[in-house]
């Protein structure tokens, strides 16, 4: 072969070999782009297919859980409760039981029940389980109040210790098996115990001390397991049994009250410690100061009453101050209204006469006051509710008429004027949103008006025993002279809305002139009148040109 005949082979077989490396290049990437495309085995397991996402999805309520298990072995245990005492009383019918074999049938009967409720528990029946021990508990106490009350085979004091271990069990049983069912049983069982014993003369002292002892345990146990029905329960339970027992005058009701005293101690004491379910306690705690001040009234003396309520507004009052320095922003707005009410109850209680308006007044303002500088929605709904009563009685009593410039009426006109330029000064300062002006304005005609009536009431009281002549004439100069007051700050401050009130009192005078004055007065008194009020109109007119 010659040499231009290897020349051409070679590069023909250069050319193959350009050809069919485009061509593995051209496979190669259309194979990467196959397999981009395909998720990998994997990858695809992992992602959730889009049937099985569903966010708007509600999760279905399970009836079949909650008949099942939660309702049906509830209704059912006091259906079978309800079967076996009948059962047991037809046997007693029957001659079948004697009376001690009623009382060792039902000891027994409790502890089956206990025996069963830890079995249940123990193969994963929670809520059965708690059925059977809290049934244990009501066997049990049925049983002592029936050896007790009704066959006599035990005395008193060991019926009420019996009862008392019963209730300690109930309680044992919800902590050990994290149940607050059960606790509420046991609370509620823990109540009734002194109820459920045969005693002819109780000890108000110690049935007091008891169930002080057992809201104490059972309000611990639910802060600490956190049992919000539990909390609640065990406040409210102990203010039946007070009240059943002060109906029924075993004694001295002293006691009582002593006992709510206590009980309030002890939900402030939960709220200081700052443990568990710290808001439960401060929302209770509004309410247990009103229940307090109401037993208290109730069975205590006056002195003793104004004594507890004064206590409770300076110790609030020191609390309010902590809180504000600690910024315990949640407990600030629950103090200051304790402090609030509790002044109050101490002012209606304390004060007899018609001054405790005025004080009434100055109270809910400062109330007020607090609310707007802390920027508590709570305390500003109850500074503003003190103050509006307070200002209704008082306008009450104000319509009655001024009898001496130096009276009680003169002491609630100056706490009510001076309440409303304190409050729009407030306002000013703490705006309580877009429609703090508008508020502003109508507190400003406001104040105009009573200041207006103010006048009305200290000039009749000044001109009470001169003639109706003089009367007319001196009220109506008092009030022009308001109106040119009102009209020279307006003109002087250059406030358009002040000049045009001052316009408004003097053309209100002159209403009451021609309407009220005329028909009673002499016809001299009608020159002077008239006279007046048209030189004063025209000057304050020429004023109001120079203005201009």
């Amino acid at each position: 072969m010659s040499h231009d005949e290897r020349l051409d082979h070679l590069e023909m077989r250069i050319s193959e070999l350009e050809k069919e490396v485009r061509e593995l290049k051209m496979n190669t990437a259309s194979k990467r782009i196959e397999n981009e495309a395909k998720p990998h085995p994997r990858a695809a397991e992992t992602i959730p297919r889009r049937e099985t996402i569903s966010i708007s999805e509600k999760k279905e309520t399970d009836w079949e859980h909650l008949i099942a298990r939660v309702w049906l072995p509830r209704v059912f245990m006091f259906v079978l409760l309800i079967g076996l005492i009948w059962g047991f009383k037809a046997a007693v019918d029957g001659g079948y039981i004697t009376e001690e074999m009623r009382c060792i049938l039902g000891l027994l009967a409790g502890g089956a029940f206990i025996y069963l409720g830890r079995r249940q528990y123990s193969q994963k029946r929670p809520l059965l389980s708690q059925v059977l021990l809290g049934g244990s508990i009501g066997i049990f106490m049925l049983t002592t109040f029936a050896a007790n009350y009704l066959y006599d085979f035990i005395n008193t004091p060991l019926a009420f210790m019996l009862n008392v271990l019963w209730t300690a069990l109930g309680l044992w049983f919800s902590c050990r098996y994290k149940s607050q069912a059960l606790g509420v049983m046991a609370s509620i069982a823990g109540v009734l115990t002194p109820f459920l014993v045969n005693g002819d003369n109780p000890s108000t002292a110690f049935f007091v001390a008891y169930e002080v002892l057992l809201y104490v345990s059972f309000m611990l146990v639910a802060m600490k397991q956190r049992f919000v029905i539990l909390f609640y329960t065990s406040f409210i339970l102990i203010h039946p049994a007070f009240l059943i027992y002060g109906l029924g005058a075993y004694s001295s009701e002293r006691w009582l009250a002593y006992g709510v005293l206590i009980q309030h101690v002890m939900l402030l004491g939960a709220v200081l410690l700052r443990q568990g379910i710290v808001s439960h306690p401060l929302r209770v705690l509004a309410a247990s100061f009103v229940l307090t001040a109401l037993w208290i009234k109730l069975d205590l003396n006056t002195s003793e009453t104004n004594a507890i309520l004064l206590a409770f507004s300076l110790l609030y009052s020191a609390l309010s101050v902590y809180f504000w320095k600690k910024k315990a922003r949640e407990a600030l707005p629950f103090s200051l209204a304790i402090a609030s009410y509790a002044l109050l109850f101490f002012t209606m209680n304390f004060v007899r006469n018609d001054a405790a308006i005025g004080l009434f007044m100055v109270e809910g303002f400062v109330a007020l006051a607090l609310g707007l500088v802390i920027r508590s929605v709570g305390q500003k709904i109850n500074g503003l509710l003190i103050y509006l009563l307070s200002c209704l009685v008082g306008l009450a009593h104000l319509a009655k008429g001024m009898p001496a410039l130096a009276s009680t009426n003169t002491f609630i006109w100056i706490v009510l004027l001076g309440t409303l330029a304190g409050i729009l000064v407030l306002l000013k300062r703490y705006p309580i949103g877009v429609q703090t002006k508008v508020i502003r304005k109508m507190l400003y005609y406001g104040l105009g008006l009573f200041i207006l009536f103010f006048i009305t009431d200290v000039t009749t009281a000044l001109t009470v025993n001169v003639s109706k002549n003089v009367q007319h004439l001196t009220i109506s100069s008092a009030w022009v002279g308001y109106a040119i007051t009102v009209l020279a700050y307006g003109l002087t401050k250059g406030i358009k809305q002040v000049r045009l009130a001052g316009l408004a009192l003097l053309f209100l005078t002159l209403m009451k002139v021609i309407f009220f004055d005329l028909p009673t007065v002499s016809i001299v008194i009608k020159a002077v009148l008239f006279i007046g009020l048209g030189g004063i109109g025209v000057l304050l007119s020429r004023f109001f040109y120079k203005k201009e």
